[in-house]
């Protein structure tokens, strides 16, 4: 400790010769000179520390309430929407998959072959509006190959497939979230758009 304050005198008695060269300084009387020198240097050091930041806020573009609201008027709406077409078509018997969309056979095949996970499958497929307009044909797309439960397809349909036979053909109706969801296709497929796709089944191969 009398290291330090011997230090601290000679720094302190350095500065002053050299801001006062004419003057002669005496530690024993100018002790107050001492301390204000001390306290200027403390003080300039903790005035230079850095500040802590305040942290970013980042806001989404919608609030818990007001998403939880507009999916259930989504999930509403499209559910209405497919009642409707199911009620105006004669022609087919739908299901209720229990996977959130709907089905019916087109033409249905008795077989105990169904796909399995790791299968590749050969199908083909169209994809319509619910008002009658073709959205994406057959010729469009062209065969798919698929690689079940480890390749990605149209999220209904990964499940969908699951259930067919070869030879078979099946609607789908799927609501928005079983298709491309909020993003669409980013193309012909506009954001929480549901959809009608009708599949038909040409192979499977283990």
């Amino acid at each position: 400790m009398l290291q330090f304050n011997n230090f601290i005198k000679s720094v302190f008695q350095n500065c002053m010769v050299y801001l006062f060269p004419k003057k002669r300084i005496n530690m024993g009387t100018n002790i107050a000179y001492f301390s204000i020198f001390i306290f200027f240097i403390v003080f300039s050091f903790s005035c230079s520390e850095p500040k802590p930041r305040k942290p970013i806020n980042h806001t989404t573009g919608m609030d818990q309430a007001s998403s939880i609201a507009f999916n259930k008027k989504l999930y509403e709406s499209e559910a209405n929407m497919i009642q409707n077409f199911m009620k105006n078509d004669s022609l087919h018997q739908f299901i209720d998959s229990q996977h959130g969309f709907w089905y019916a056979y087109i033409n249905k095949v008795e077989s105990d072959v169904m796909p399995v996970k790791g299968n590749r499958i050969s199908l083909q497929y169209d994809i319509w509006d619910f008002n009658g307009n073709e959205i994406y044909s057959k010729d469009e797309i062209g065969n798919v190959l698929y690689k079940v439960d480890q390749e990605e397809i149209i999220k209904g349909l990964q499940e969908g497939v699951k259930w067919m036979h070869i030879g078979e053909k099946i609607i789908f109706l799927l609501p928005s979230h079983k298709a491309y969801a909020y993003h669409g296709d980013e193309n012909k497929i506009g954001p929480n758009m549901p959809i009608v796709v009708t599949v038909e089944l040409l192979n499977i191969q283990n």
